[in-house]
């Protein structure tokens, strides 16, 4: 068999007559559907069959992992020297772009390209040199380099310029103030003034940071028709993944060099746009064809993946959002396992019932790698972590830290530690730890003359701050900061959850959270009230601390034959022959913050990563009283082993009742 006749064996005819059409051409590609394989025909094909040239071919992921297997598959092909030349992720060949004229950024050849660390570390000395770390305390809030390094990133990947940054941020506040959608004005315009200084910094010592890789070639194809018409020159056909979670600059800089030959061949789902809070814009692929005139739509619609209960449950809840360009995923496999609804009467009966089915799923021959129990939120591990240990089942959380590894859990038991032993040298390292959390001008100087006191006295670092040698302001703050501690800790009649709580106020961390603004602010929220419930099982102090010390898990390695917990983001591209989604409650998910159109999309994602079986979950008590999540009620009842109904509320004794699994529905008692 030829190569031109063999680009588009073993697809599906959809898939075919996607990467066989020329001009500019969407494949909204359903989850599962063989995108990938699909966009690789695609680029085959114009080799191939077009005989567009490898090295006119630029094809486009958002991941090294997707552009290496791209290129794998175009090789196994067409052979080893037809590979585009072209492959790879949006920065990185921003990045070749770049280094090609470093000019157009002021740069000189052979620029250093600064990681994450890198870039943190000259925010870090910028603030420091222009005294906007110290002499304007809480400007920018909680933590002012992770915040300043958010901004910076946002206002790249937005395309601003340093000195149009703060005209930008003057619209932005101005079109917030329309909205009714205040922004914190001063936060903002302090990190205008740092974005110069930073970007002066990179620029003096030949660098470029992330942000920059796409910035300034697009900036120049932009505002330079004779570069433009350089780089746009050099293809013939571009081709994108994962469309639907482009940002500004990577739409710009990609529309951009299509420009003229209009061969744009974009893959995505916007059914699967959940990636709003880091940029991501739904609106890019759903006015594609606004964008190019004339372009092709193609549907994916067969399902490889799941089966198809699951398949019209996923169908069922994502038809309920108006604005979506449409589609209905099916499958030619059997209809399989419907969807297993439960109600359990708290969040730990329903985690120590998932683990239960897990470890009876694994001794029936399922791998432990097989199942995988996916969250809406960081907080949700906790309980499933304890229930999996207690049960001797291995696990790993992917791309996450354990509950009690994350920084604030640290920092809300260092509190505690305090409280409960202020006048012993046991505690000093919590001291160390929270003194100076939130900031309250206590540095490393009055650190360092508190630890001088201790020593000389041979009491605790706690004792020492009421009586060091210290400038007025770091003696007023260590002052304050004692006497907190102490009045929790000589409340007897509080509960030891009261007294997490109490502490959190009295140091003001959950304050400073509040204050932060931060991305992660309402997940550090929820672990912290997840610790708070916690606490309610345990007596003393000591035993929690001590069932957090235990409890702590390293490093684990995540391709090992492990159950996998994982947030429902982290699960995107994932498929599992098990997933449970536990849960699914008003105002954990939809959480009541979120945009409850993303937060749809993020259920048809859950819901898709299940191939075999999928079993979904709700507590009427996790924090307080709760209700079924609403997207439960979309899911027919012809698909669901409960029957549920819309609009009907489920008693979890009745919702049990109809479970299939009688050891399962023993759990809830």
């Amino acid at each position: 068999m030829s190569i031109s006749s063999d680009v588009l064996a073993g697809l599906t005819r959809e898939q075919a007559t996607a990467a066989a059409l020329t001009g500019p051409v969407l494949v909204l590609a359903g989850a599962g559907t063989g995108k990938t394989k699909t966009l690789t025909a695609g680029v085959a094909h114009r080799i191939a069959r077009r005989g567009i040239a490898p090295a006119r071919i630029l094809a486009v992921t958002f991941t090294n992992k997707a552009a290496a297997e791209m290129t794998g598959r175009i090789r196994a092909t067409l052979g080893e020297t037809a590979a585009p030349h072209w492959v790879g992720t949006f920065h990185g060949l921003g990045a070749r772009q770049l280094r090609s004229e470093p000019e157009i950024a002021g740069l000189r050849p052979g620029f250093d390209i600064m990681d994450a660390d890198d870039s943190r570390r000259i925010v870090k000395r910028v603030m420091q040199a222009t005294n906007l770390a110290s002499d304007e305390p809480g400007a920018i809030g909680r933590d002012p380099l992770k915040l300043v390094c958010n901004r910076l990133s946002w206002l790249k990947d937005n395309l601003v310029l340093p000195d149009e940054a703060a005209a930008y941020i003057e619209s932005r506040i101005a079109e917030a103030n329309h909205t009714g959608h205040p922004v914190d004005a001063q936060q903002l315009r302090l990190c205008a003034r740092i974005y110069i200084a930073y970007q002066r910094t990179l620029r003096d010592a030949n660098a470029a940071d992330f942000g920059d890789l796409l910035l300034w070639p697009a900036r120049a194809m932009r505002g330079n028709p004779d570069y433009l018409a350089r780089w746009a020159g050099r293809f013939d056909a571009a081709l994108v993944d994962e469309y639907q979670d482009i940002n500004p600059a990577q739409y710009s800089w990609i529309r951009l060099l299509a420009s003229q030959h209009r061969e744009l061949f974009a893959v995505g789902d916007d059914d699967q746009s959940v990636y709003s809070w880091r940029g991501s814009d739904i609106g890019y692929i759903r006015r594609f064809a606004r964008d190019f005139p004339g372009a092709a739509q193609v549907r994916l619609e067969e399902n490889f993946r799941s089966t198809g209960h699951i398949l019209a449950a996923a169908n069922a809840v994502i038809a309920r959002d108006p604005a979506r360009l449409g589609k209905t995923l099916y499958t030619r496999r059997q209809a399989g396992d419907r969807i297993e609804i439960l109600a359990f009467a708290t969040a730990e009966a329903e985690a120590r019932a998932i683990v239960s089915e897990i470890g009876r799923r694994h001794a029936d021959g399922r791998r432990w790698s097989d199942m995988a129990i996916l969250y809406r939120g960081n907080s949700m591990s906790r309980g499933f972590e304890e229930a999996l240990m207690v049960a001797r089942i291995p696990y790993v959380l992917v791309g996450d830290v354990g509950f009690y590894q994350r920084a604030e859990i640290k920092d809300a038991l260092a509190l505690l530690r305090l409280a409960a032993n202020p006048d012993s040298p046991q505690a000093d390292g919590a001291f160390r730890r929270v003194i100076n959390v939130p900031a309250r001008g206590f540095g490393p100087r009055a650190l360092d003359a508190v630890e001088t006191e201790a020593a000389w006295r041979r009491v605790s670092l706690l004792q020492a701050v009421e009586t060091a040698e210290l400038p007025p302001k770091a003696r007023s703050a260590g002052f304050a900061f004692a006497d907190a501690i102490r009045a929790v800790a000589r409340n007897r009649t509080a509960t030891l959850a009261d007294q997490i709580s109490l502490l959190l106020d009295a140091a003001g961390y959950r304050a400073m959270l509040r204050e932060s603004r931060a991305e992660t602010t309402e997940d550090r929220l929820d672990n912290l009230q997840e610790l708070i419930t916690l606490a309610g099982g345990f007596h003393t102090a000591r035993e929690l601390l001590d069932h957090a010390a235990l409890a702590t898990n390293g490093p684990q390695d995540e391709t090992a034959d492990r159950v996998r917990l994982m947030t429902i983001h982290k699960c995107k591209g994932l498929e599992f022959p098990h997933v449970f989604l536990p849960a699914w409650e008003a105002g954990t998910f939809p959480t009541s913050y979120g945009d409850l159109a993303e937060e749809r999309r993020l259920a048809y994602v859950a819901l898709t990563r299940g191939m075999q079986r999928v079993t979904v979950s709700y507590a009427v008590w996790r924090h307080g009283s709760t209700v079924a999540s609403p997207f439960l009620a979309d899911i027919p009842p012809a698909h669901n082993v409960n029957g549920w109904l819309r609009g009907v509320g489920v008693n979890p004794k009745r919702a049990n009742t109809h479970s299939p699994n009688a050891q399962l529905q023993a759990e809830t008692a």
